[in-house]
This record gives structure tokens, sequence and C-alpha cells, in this order.
């Protein structure tokens, strides 16, 4: 890593989390994310190459450390003392980019496969039914792509093919008006008012569903933002949605 040839603080800090990719890797371990192949999944674009590289510094600087399996081949990457205190430091970063630099999501960055990694971080389990519930995603707006979010009040799954039982509930909307809502630009409430996104399923649980996602850590930044920064959002940027409810 370049040094910046400066005793202080902030230089240091910047040496060692500078980087395009090793603030993002402390952010993916605070969620969890803890092996080689998981980190190439939620950090699209990295190498391999560099990945090795980035864990590596973060070790040599003390903020992650690599215990080996008792097979003596896998590895698993925690974060240290040092490195867990950076989650307030996450906070922050990311809340002043949600309030000043963050605006509207280029196509480039419109990835759902990332944002239904981040939504499924995000599910309350507290405020689950008692039971297993299926939330199907439809997400377009062309090449529509679904996914599968199988829910209990102990464990949250992921799903990218039918994972064998019927959904509960499904959620139909463009990328880009979910990532509004994801990131608190917009309320969930709203998009369904405004025909952005569309919901089926049992009325009793349409009208659970909102309480059962806490969104990104930084929506309550994005709320918070100047009133004239959002003015500026295009009205016509994303299609209507309503609410249909199923009868079962």
């Amino acid at each position: 890593m370049r040094s910046h040839d400066q005793y202080c603080p902030v230089a240091k800090a910047a040496e060692a989390l500078g980087d395009r990719w090793s603030l993002l890797l402390v952010r993916e371990m605070l969620h969890g994310v803890d092996r080689f192949n998981e980190f190439e999944r939620c950090l699209p674009g990295i190498s391999r190459s560099v990945l090795s590289q980035r864990l590596r510094q973060l070790q040599h600087d003390g903020v992650v450390e690599r215990r080996v399996g008792v097979d003596g081949q896998t590895s698993r990457y925690e974060l240290t003392q040092a490195g867990r205190e950076l989650d307030a430091v996450v906070q922050v970063l990311g809340d002043w980019a949600t309030r000043w630099i963050v605006r509207e999501p280029t196509p480039r960055e419109l990835d759902p496969d990332l944002l239904m990694l981040w939504i499924c971080r995000h599910v309350d389990r507290a405020q689950l039914p008692g039971r297993r519930v299926v939330i199907e995603f439809s997400l377009g707006p062309s090449k529509r792509r679904h996914y599968w979010l199988v829910t209990s009040p102990d464990e949250v799954s992921l799903c990218i093919t039918y994972p064998g039982f019927d959904p509960d509930v499904i959620i139909t909307a463009d990328v880009g008006a979910l990532y509004l809502i994801y990131s608190g630009r917009a309320s969930f409430a709203h998009a369904v008012r405004e025909d952005e996104v569309r919901v089926e399923g049992p009325p009793a649980l349409c009208r659970q569903l909102s309480r059962w996602f806490t969104w990104s850590r930084f929506a309550a930044a994005a709320a918070a933002r100047p009133r004239d920064e959002d003015a500026t959002r295009s009205s016509g940027s994303h299609r209507g949605v309503s609410m249909v409810r199923r009868a079962r």
C-alpha cells in the first residue's frame, strides 16, 4: 500500500482503508461474510488476486484475522477488535455519503443480485409470522428475474431458483424502484400507492409485509436528505403500482 509519509492518524487510516476494496471487505465482514468465495460474490468486480492482496493487507494492519479450519485447507476471515470498531466508521461514512454524495442509481449500479442479497440481510425476523413464509420477488423491467426469500423466525434464505414452496406473497417491481425503497429514499407504502410496486397475497400478509424489512442501515440518513435534492428526482423514472390481494 502506498504511504502518505505523514505521521497523522487520518493519513494512516487512509493508508489502511483508503483503497477501492478494503473498507468494502470490512463492510461485508460486519454482515457475517467470512469466506473467500463469499467475498467474491458480494463484491462484483473484484479479482481474486486483488481480493487476496487486500485480505493480506488487512491482516497485516491488524484489522482482520485468518483462521484455518481443522482440515488445514479451508479458511475463515474474522474482524479483530480493531476491525469491529470500524462498524461506527462505516455507519458515519455511509450516512454522510447518503446525505451529500449519493444520487439516483445509474443503470450500471442496478444489480438485482446484490440488491436481493442486501434485502435478505435486512429481514426483521422478530416481525415475521410464527411459521415459514415465502416471498417471491419479480424484478424488471426487462429480462425479469425471480428471487425467493424463504423466511422463518429462525432463518432467512435467498434462493435464485424455485425453492419448492409456493410463494405466500409476490412482489413485482422495477429494480430501480426497489433500490430507492431499500435505501430509504422512498417508502414502501408510497411506492404501492403510486403504482411502483405490486404486492399479491392474502390481505393479512400484505398489511404486515412492510414491517418485515428494516431496509438499509443508512435509510435514516436518506430520510434526512435536504429536500431540494429529492425534488430533482425524475417523476417518470419508474412505472406505477397497485396492491393486488389474492384470495386464499
